[in-house]
């Protein structure tokens, strides 16, 4: 393998991508236009510029005057994901199949990175694609890691229903227009992948 990450190496970039629930409180205190961790999206608090309609599906008021930091925060986190998605992938047996699933999740990771370099103000399509495909894509990842695995097979499995049934409930949102806490399933479902993580970089060293 030409690029090996140790256990070390491993275990800390998936607690510090976890560290992201932990900063992004700051970014959502220093917000100059109120801002409900329910029920707004991540991104506005990297969005560059003041007032409504900043883009196109934002009609609320959205002032974040440490964007710039926030935007950071995305690249960084998205980095340290993917450090933590290959990192276990180390520990299945390399095939086209294993690959296939290792490239599935990592579309989720770059979805960050990308998010992080292109503002929803700016462009809101290529700042969205990758994160809305990765949240797809990282179901079927999921799917062929736990039939792949031997320790954390049945963890995993949970945490594809649990992050199936967040999905779910933010397209019955999209399609029949029900009013749900869409902040807080954006973050549950990021947090459900940082946790999925965590805890099986732990079992895989036992």
């Amino acid at each position: 393998m030409i690029l090996y990450i140790s256990k070390k190496v491993g275990i800390l970039s998936w607690f510090a991508t976890c560290l992201y629930f932990l900063v992004e409180p700051f970014f959502i205190l220093t917000s100059t236009a109120p801002y409900s961790f329910l029920h707004h999206a991540m991104s506005d608090l990297g969005v560059t510029s003041c007032g409504t309609y900043t883009y196109s599906i934002a009609p609320h008021d959205i002032c974040s005057p440490h964007h710039f930091w926030m935007n950071v925060l995305f690249i960084i986190n998205g980095l340290t994901l993917s450090i933590g998605i290959l990192y276990i992938s180390q520990s299945l047996k390399k095939t086209r199949k294993s690959q296939l699933a290792t490239a599935f999740i990592l579309i989720l990771a770059l979805g960050n990175v990308v998010s992080g370099f292109i503002p929803a103000d700016i462009n809101l399509f290529w700042h969205s694609i990758f994160a809305q495909l990765g949240m797809i894509t990282v179901l079927a990842g999921l799917w062929i890691y736990a039939s792949s695995l031997t320790s954390g097979k049945y963890w995993t499995y949970g945490c594809l229903v649990s992050l199936l049934v967040i999905l779910i409930l933010i397209l019955i949102m999209l399609v029949f227009f029900v009013p749900m806490p869409t902040g807080l399933l954006q973050r549950l479902f990021y947090l459900v992948i940082f946790i999925w993580g965590t805890m099986l970089s732990f079992m895989l060293n036992k």
